[in-house]
């Protein structure tokens, strides 16, 4: 039963990435892709289309007024799109004039031998361009064009930046969907390779299921100098019981002592060990010219079974977890078989272990948060015969369990819901780190509570999430569906089940954590406004979308008058808290549009998008009127007020700095005529 007499190879074909049934021109004219197409259009303003080889249209997007002109009056002089069709053959970007005078662009995408021209219409470059358009619109009696806004014209070079920019864009995104297939399809390999049948079958001769899990390795990373070790109790060490790979006579011969540290290390953190120098640990000579090895432990309970050794190989990040969730996998089908055999006379038992691998599965593949979190809940529901349940995963930085999943009788228990990870039951498995089993809440000795009335039973099942060696979380599941207690069985299965998920879990929460950290590094710690930085970003952008559409925007800086005194006077606290109610009325005030980021101390901005100098006087006349109202309110024993400072571009500014330095200049001038009013140049 090798895999290698397959001749198959995980990176021979690029496509096995993608839905079997959809090919690289469906791929593209799929809605998600037509979205992304959608979206780069609109930046720049151009229409796209996509074409096969055959001049087959895929997609369209973001349709030029021209273009739809020229299709719906079907002339020769106008034969579009059929006039664009000449460069599919061309290899790389094309700059190029169409019948209608509009200077396009195209190029290829290729993937999995196949090719898609991508085609971008832009607009006129010329003037002339335009007039010989209207010309051949009257020479041909053709209908009056429907266009009522001003035709723009963009200079060759721009169109092939865009040109440029929207080829390395949509093989980014490619590259990246890639990537991202290419990891979960390992790691389903890896999986798909053992179901219930197969392992069954193998797992009656060792041998033979070693063997699969070295050619297993092999058929999802290439060949490898590997070996299964066993634990042989009369000697006192683990000894190669298969080898395979370029060094597989050496490696036949390997032992590890049961003392040795790196087993150790494995018995301890039932994890894997990857070691750099392999003859710091090994017997002299046992490697030779091996350096490094890779350990993956395989337990039964809580022995150490055996070791996988895989040798001179140096595995990524991301390898090494999808070969340590393919080690969990392995152990779990083997404690299942332990299992299965120890109760094989129970039938119902049996089929909940035949179907923990497929449950499993369905678990690993899900990427949306609070389906994940549900998920989980509802299969351990299922798997152990239970009715309520509850998941919490632990929020390090309030040292809080927070309810992400729950099912229960009432709504005593909330999603979302906040406790302090150090009280209750939860509380008590957390700084454990280890599951409880109960069978009478009021009777053990550990408890000993008075049942609530929510629950029918006495009976409940507490287990930690562990990721690697950390707490994440707690599982909790009440009642089963008919009565009586849980049992060591029920606590095995969970926990099996939940070491198995636990690449989800992580994945799930360093995504969270990702989002969590973007967002902060854009916003001010206390006011939870935009920073600076976000700020500039913001500010470049506006400037650039002048250049292009040439509508102005305005620029205020508001500031505090006598904040210091206030200071002084109430205490740092205080000002922080005038801070944030003054933030809190900024976003409440303005308009879905406009920008607010704290500029620096007691100083606030806001940008007006596509916002003239006289509209922005009355918005901010409007503003500061809504912020004296929060003031007069706030304190009345010091009565507060703002100076605004306000310029627009490019009325005022040429660039950023410009414009930040003439709102300054006119915040400046409103200080200086006593505070307490909009000023602007």
């Amino acid at each position: 039963m090798s895999l290698n007499d397959n001749d198959n190879n995980v990176d021979s074909s690029a496509s096995d990435d993608y839905n079997d049934d959809l090919t690289f021109e469906g791929l593209l004219s799929s809605n998600t892709w037509t979205e992304y197409f959608q979206e780069l259009a609109n930046t720049f303003a151009v229409e796209l289309c996509g074409y096969n080889p055959d001049g087959i249209e895929l997609f369209l997007v973001n349709e030029n007024p021209i273009c739809k002109y020229s299709r719906s009056v079907q002339s020769d002089s106008l034969d579009c799109p059929n006039s664009c069709h000449s460069v599919m053959k061309a290899e790389g970007h094309t700059i190029f004039t169409c019948q209608a005078g509009l200077t396009c662009f195209s190029f290829p995408v290729k993937r999995f031998n196949e090719k898609v021209f991508i085609v971008g219409r832009v607009g006129f470059t010329e003037y002339d361009d335009f007039q010989d358009f209207l010309k051949t619109v009257r020479d041909n009696n053709l209908p009056e064009l429907p266009i009522t806004e001003p035709v723009d014209f963009l200079e060759k070079n721009a169109v092939r930046d865009i040109s440029k920019y929207m080829y390395l864009s949509i093989e980014r995104q490619l590259s990246t969907m890639e990537a991202k297939y290419k990891l979960e399809e390992r790691l389903l390999r890896m999986t798909s390779l053992f179901d219930s049948q197969a392992f069954g079958t193998l797992s009656k001769n060792q041998q033979l299921l070693y063997r699969y899990i070295i050619d297993a390795i092999e058929f999802v990373f290439g060949k490898a100098s590997a070996s299964v070790m066993q634990l042989r109790e009369d000697e006192a060490v683990y000894k190669t019981i298969y080898s395979a790979g370029k060094y597989k006579n050496i490696i036949a011969d390997l032992t590890i002592d049961i003392h040795n540290p790196s087993v150790n290390n494995m018995r301890n953190t039932r994890g894997a060990v990857f070691i750099e120098d392999a003859v710091e640990v090994l017997a002299a000579g046992q490697l030779r010219e091996m350096e490094s090895a890779y350990f993956l432990p395989l337990f039964l309970g809580e022995e150490l079974d055996a070791v996988i050794g895989i040798f001179d190989r140096e595995f990524s990040r991301e390898d090494r977890k999808i070969l340590n969730s393919f080690r969990e996998y392995v152990q779990l089908n083997l404690e299942n078989q332990s299992l299965r055999l120890a109760v094989a006379q129970k039938s119902k038992t049996d089929e909940k272990l035949t179907s923990l691998s497929d449950i499993t599965k369905s678990i690993v593949s899900i990427l949306d948060k609070e389906k994940l979190f549900n998920t989980l809940l509802e299969k351990s529901l299922q798997l152990i015969n239970a009715e309520q349940g509850s998941l919490m995963i632990v929020d390090h930085e309030t040292s809080e369990l927070v309810v992400e999943a729950r099912k229960s009788v009432d709504d005593m228990v909330q999603e979302h819901m906040r406790v302090n990870k150090t009280e209750g039951i939860s509380g008590m498995v957390i700084e454990r780190g280890g599951a409880l089993l109960v069978e009478d809440i009021e009777k053990d000795p550990r408890i000993r509570k008075v049942n609530r009335p929510r629950y029918r039973t006495k009976s409940f099942l507490s287990v930690p999430i562990k990721i690697e060696d950390r707490l994440a979380g707690v599982l909790n599941l009440s009642d089963k569906i008919k009565g009586g207690v849980f049992n060591a069985e029920d606590l095995n299965l969970l926990e099996s089940f939940i070491s198995n998920v636990a690449i989800a879990i992580e994945r799930s929460i360093l995504f969270r954590q990702t989002e969590k950290l973007q967002k902060l590094s854009i916003t001010d710690h206390l006011t939870g406004l935009y920073n600076r930085r976000y700020l500039n970003r913001r500010l470049a952008e506006e400037i650039t979308r002048y250049n292009r559409y040439k509508h102005p925007f305005s620029f205020i800086m508001l500031d505090l008058d006598k904040f210091k005194e206030y200071n002084d006077t109430f205490g740092h606290i205080a000002g922080d808290n005038l801070l944030k109610n003054l933030a809190h009325v900024m976003e409440t005030s303005l308009r879905t549009i406009d920008i607010a980021a704290r500029f620096g101390g007691d100083e606030f901005v806001t940008i007006f998008p596509q916002t003239p100098k006289i509209d922005a006087i009355q918005i901010s006349n409007r503003l500061k009127e809504k912020i004296d109202k929060a003031l007069r309110g706030h304190n009345a024993e010091m009565p507060l007020s703002v100076s605004v400072g306000l310029a627009t571009f490019p009325d005022d500014a040429s660039s950023i700095m410009d414009l930040i330095e003439k709102t300054d200049q006119a915040l400046y001038l409103a200080k200086k005529g006593g505070g307490n009013r909009v000023v602007y140049l």
